[in-house]
């Protein structure tokens, strides 16, 4: 990304500029679906700008369908969706061989009818998290990967956003939650859990330190903070702490872990600190298993 330049000068905002010159690389050719584009603490700093300025220009782009996450390969520019062909030349010719081949008008409406109901009633799915931005990430990566709509959804939000929904995605860390919730309302729909399993390198980073180090674990909610600091301390011989959001960042640690997708929360480390952003990614089984399930569940809804 060595073409992208800012001019802090410009009355133009220097996130706008960022979202234009990559809109053109990717209209342009410049740069290719799938290309990778750099992390936010990378780029921010190639342009001497602050990272709330490239967050926010990627989540423009996100927003125009310009790029997309794709867990652990990163931000790259999203595939084009192709452009549909015109259905009139073949639709013409389907109705006039029905019609030919003895079928009457009405017969070859309640059939037309039939098939387009069975190819436009796609599974209704929803991934359910306790944090936002994870629910926003996960469901955007199952989406991409099941070529399917998957809506994000918060737990205390699951009677707002589910009343059309087939099949509703969790972790194995909701999964009873879940549950709970579909057998109070004596709703038919199917659960399913994934598995979200901690970056390698990030246990690798940490399991690394000495035992006299110190790891601080800064996520938005208490319970991902609890997550990750169990996850760490299995593979760490160092002393991992919670650093709560409404407190400073002590100044004594070797390693603070934060989010990926909120990479802020490292800002307040003392400069001896390093900042490691911490991902999860999906199991490759559960997602294989979720596709399994949809597959049934649109088996069904064809007999």
């Amino acid at each position: 990304m060595s073409t992208l330049s800012v001019d802090s000068t410009s009355a133009v905002p220097v996130y706008r500029q960022i979202v234009g010159q990559i809109r053109f690389l990717a209209e342009s050719g410049g740069l290719r679906p799938g290309e990778r584009l750099p992390p936010v603490r990378q780029l921010a700093d190639n342009l001497g700008v602050n990272r709330n300025t490239v967050v926010k220009a990627y989540a423009t782009l996100r927003e125009l369908g310009l790029i997309e996450t794709r867990g652990a390969s990163g931000t790259v520019i999203a595939t084009p969706p192709p452009v549909p062909a015109s259905p009139a030349p073949t639709l013409r010719d389907a109705v006039l061989a029905a019609l030919h081949g003895g079928m009457t008008p009405e017969q070859v409406r309640d059939a037309a009818y039939a098939i387009a109901r069975q190819s436009t009633s796609e599974v209704r799915a929803v991934f359910v998290e306790c944090n936002e931005e994870r629910a926003q990430a996960f469901s955007k990566e199952l989406s991409a990967r099941l070529h399917v709509n998957v809506r994000p959804s918060l737990l205390t939000e699951l009677d707002t956003v589910t009343a059309d929904v087939d099949l509703v995605i969790t972790t194995f860390f909701h999964l009873a939650a879940v549950r709970r919730w579909a057998r109070a309302g004596q709703r038919g729909t199917e659960t399913v859990a994934i598995v979200v399993a901690p970056h390698i390198r990030t246990l690798m980073t940490v399991a690394e330190l000495p035992a006299s180090a110190r790891v601080g674990v800064r996520y938005s909610t208490e319970h991902q903070s609890e997550q990750v600091r169990d996850w760490l301390a299995t593979a760490a011989s160092a002393t991992v702490v919670i650093v709560p959001t409404t407190a400073p960042v002590p100044a004594d640690l070797a390693v603070l872990v934060v989010p990926t997708e909120d990479p802020d929360l490292g800002e307040g480390a003392a400069p001896g600190t390093e900042v490691v952003e911490f991902g999860n990614v999906l199991d490759e089984g559960s997602v294989q298993m979720v596709a399994t399930v949809l597959d049934e569940i649109r088996a069904r809804r064809s007999v």
